[in-house]
């Protein structure tokens, strides 16, 4: 057996460090428990890039320990990577004795095979369904999924069966035709299938380092392999890597029926190989791993009109990402992370990412309030060797025509209303925000320090002759019971009240252990978008470290949003445990954790709370850390600020410094701001006998036009 260092030495240095760079920074491996421990096994797996040959068999090599061999296209072989793949065991397509080399290693279990059964690198990904097989198309010219791969699974343990029941005639022929020496051993344990989905995400061009250095290196390079060294290297620079195992098809259930008949091996394998290769590649095409811009690229395509109001596709990819997310189970972080901000009124990365592209290729242009498809730009294949450079998105769209479950979803959602959208997208909100406290409150129900759950529960107070809401959000280790008082008062002004609660809060100190200020950021954009589908008008309105969320949340693109109110926003902060004796509780746990004493950590700080019904009796170290990173987000976002603003401060809190005011006051941008100072000495200036002035200046302010 061939071990690790061995390649390393026998292989070309450069490769190997370049496979090492990919494995330890943008690969993922999923399903590894998927693979049969000692079976001979061919690994099947579909083909978009040329260094799949190389990636994939040093990724099983390294999980399994065992040389997976591969054919390559005989121009690989003279590549300068020719020296790596023989080492690993590949073999050109031409290699005059090709088959029963593959089948004396399936027979021995010497060496594992991976096989590409779409013949040739697919980069359009057209793949089409024809009754009961699968049709690669390249250049409109079709062609079936070639059975290769089938025949050598269903052959070798033909073989293998034949062999133990003694059916061989003249074994010595038999060894010597499938290269099987004295002390060589046929495997007992069957021939296994064992799918293989490679997804990148994300698939994006442009010209890199990698690629400029290729043109220095090689003269003449021609147009195709300029194209493949583009895809190629972003992929490997920029793309993370996706190989999802699948679970192994058995050839011993396949072949039993046939077992102990006079039939020639020959009208066996022909009656099975393509029933197995429409089964293994089914499951390949079938487990792709779903990413955002397939859900972008699929509601254009199947939608009917030629203009797409802007809002709503934000919302229409949102409430498909929610399906995807419950009926699908393969899909990638940028669909499960931080989604709500799609639809929140702000700049959304990857959306801006992957519009960038349909722009310049001229897929949609836009108006003010709309995208305008152009399915002519969307649909065009180019050719075989163009179409990842000019037209990347309809190889994502190719990915996922073949998904009737995906087309399923996108067709039903892009058929609704805008009414419709809007009120299923307000029910799953609302939802999901009864949800989340539900979930937590019930982690933590036997937990002895469990707030009462009309502490910790958001809530609406509501006006029906009103048509403007004001969105309440409360502190750091607090919950929406605290702005209580400021609710009602602002509800008897005439004002629905919708009071948020921040993730981690009104339940037990744990909850917010893990929680992070995105998690509090999000809590408000979710409140902010169910606000926006109820009412004309929306006010956001502070307190505390809730001030700062209103600070950052008036980043937000939304006409209905007209002013911010932030009440002892805790910008900077009184307390000397946050400025000296917190890092030194981080620097030693740090330390201790480096020798593996974690019992000896500190995590949390006592807190003595004005309000101990309400407030938690600790702070954990790594909730602080959070607080202490959404106090310097804040500072940075100061001068992006125009909002119609209010900022009130205590003059002497105990807690947040009063120069926290005077810099929020400064730095913002905005032409209506107003800075309001009370004499009073306590932080939660929004509950007890002296709330009249402050409550009193709020309402003056939202009243002032």
């Amino acid at each position: 057996m061939m071990f690790k260092k061995d390649l390393l030495i026998d292989s070309s240095g450069y490769v190997l460090n370049l496979l090492e760079k990919i494995l330890s920074t943008n690969i993922k491996i999923y399903g590894i428990e998927n693979i049969p421990k000692d079976n001979p096994k061919i690994f099947v797996a579909n083909h978009f890039t040329r260094i799949e040959a190389l990636l994939v068999p040093y990724c099983l090599y390294d999980i399994t320990n065992k040389k997976v061999g591969v054919i390559a296209d005989d121009g690989l072989m003279k590549s300068y990577f020719g020296n790596y793949l023989q080492n690993i065991g590949a073999l050109a397509k031409s290699h005059p004795n090709r088959n029963n080399i593959i089948l004396s290693d399936l027979l021995t279990a010497r060496k594992d095979w991976l096989i590409f059964p779409e013949g040739r690198m697919v980069k359009a990904k057209d793949i089409i369904k024809e009754d009961s097989h699968y049709i690669v198309k390249i250049n409109d010219i079709k062609s079936r999924i070639y059975t290769g791969s089938a025949f050598f699974a269903l052959y070798s343990e033909i073989l293998r069966q034949d062999y133990s029941n003694n059916k061989i005639k003249n074994k010595n022929k038999f060894q010597r035709k499938y290269l099987i020496n004295q002390n060589d051993k046929i495997e007992d344990k069957e021939t296994m299938i064992v799918p293989i989905n490679i997804t990148y995400s994300p698939i994006r061009t442009g010209d890199n380092f990698l690629q400029k250095m290729a043109k220095r290196l090689f003269d003449n390079i021609n147009e195709n392999f300029l194209e493949e060294i583009e895809i190629e290297s972003n992929i490997v620079l920029n793309s993370k890597i996706i190989i999802r195992i699948l679970k192994p098809i058995s050839l011993h259930k396949m072949l039993k029926n046939s077992y102990g008949l006079v039939l020639n091996h020959n009208t066996i394998v022909e009656k099975l190989r393509y029933d197995l290769t429409y089964k293994f590649m089914k499951k390949i095409y079938e487990n792709v791993t779903i990413r955002f811009e397939h859900i972008f690229i699929l509601i254009l395509y199947h939608y009917k009109e030629e203009k797409i109001c802007k809002v709503y596709f934000k919302r229409i990819i949102y409430l498909v990402a929610k399906r995807v997310k419950e009926d699908c189970t393969l899909f990638e972080d940028d669909i499960r992370n931080d989604i709500i901000n799609l639809i929140s009124y702000e700049k959304y990365p990857i959306f801006n990412e992957i519009l960038k592209i349909a722009l310049k290729d001229k897929i949609i242009t836009q108006t003010r309030e709309d995208y305008i498809i152009n399915k002519d730009a969307l649909l065009n294949m180019h050719t075989h060797n163009t179409i990842r450079i000019k037209n990347i998105l309809r190889v994502v769209l190719n990915e996922v025509l073949i998904i009737d479950k995906m087309n399923d979803i996108v067709k039903q959602k892009v058929n609704l209303t805008h009414e419709q959208i809007d009120k299923e997208l307000l029910q799953i909100l609302q939802e999901e925000e009864k949800n989340e406290f539900e979930t937590d409150y019930l982690k933590f129900a036997t937990h002895k320090d469990i707030k009462p759950k009309d502490i910790g529960k958001p809530y609406l107070l509501k006006n029906n002759l009103s048509n403007k809401c004001i969105l309440l959000i409360h502190g750091f280790s607090s919950a929406p019971k605290e702005v209580e008082e400021l609710a009602v008062y602002l509800n008897n002004c005439h004002y629905n009240v919708y009071a948020v609660r921040l993730k981690g809060h009104g339940t037990v100190p744990e909850d917010l252990k893990d929680t992070s200020y995105k998690d509090w950021y999000n809590s408000v954009s979710r409140s902010v978008v169910i606000t926006s589908l109820k009412y004309d008008e929306i006010n956001i309105v502070g307190f505390s470290t809730g001030g700062l969320i209103a600070l950052l949340s008036s980043k937000k693109y939304l006409p209905k949003l007209k002013s911010i109110v932030c009440i002892n926003a805790a910008l900077n902060l009184n307390d000397i445990r946050i400025r000296t004796v917190l890092p030194a509780i981080d620097f030693w746990n740090d330390i201790v954790s480096s020798f593996n004493a974690h019992s000896l950590k500190k995590e949390f700080v006592e807190n003595k709370a004005r309000y101990p019904k309400i407030n938690y009796d600790k702070f954990y170290v790594k909730a602080i850390l959070q607080l202490k990173e959404l106090m310097n987000i804040t500072k940075q976002n100061l001068e992006k600020i125009n909002k119609k603003i209010l900022i009130i401060q205590a003059k002497d809190d105990p807690v947040v410094n009063i120069s926290s005011a005077y810099e929020i006051h400064e730095k913002i941008k905005s032409k209506n701001k107003q800075l309001a100072i009370f004499e009073l000495d306590e932080h939660v200036i929004i509950k007890g006998k002296n709330t009249k002035n402050v409550f009193e200046k709020i309402k003056r302010f939202l009243l002032d036009k």
